[in-house]
């Protein structure tokens, strides 16, 4: 039997070759921003997947699942390694 990761942790996004940080991330995840000078609000067309927390609270562990991540991977050219 054959038991495939459903999830990733931070450190398992950083080892399929994620590039950027923990802060750059959740900026990447958001919405969007209001532009510092012209206060105007600029939608994030192409956000990366949102995480979900495990357990109660803000500080509760974020996961991402592994096929949404693959899918932006695949879709920004990005190399993926394989630690499945």
């Amino acid at each position: 039997m054959t038991i495939k990761r459903q999830i990733v942790d931070w450190k398992g996004l950083k080892a399929l070759g994620w590039p950027y940080c923990r802060a750059h991330t959740w900026r990447l995840m958001a919405d969007g921003w209001r532009h510092s000078k012209t206060g105007k609000w600029i939608a994030n067309g192409d956000p990366f997947p949102q995480c979900v927390k495990l357990g109660n609270g803000h500080n509760g562990h974020p996961v991402w699942q592994i096929s949404a991540i693959r899918e932006y991977f695949e879709a920004h050219g990005l190399t993926l390694s394989d630690i499945d």
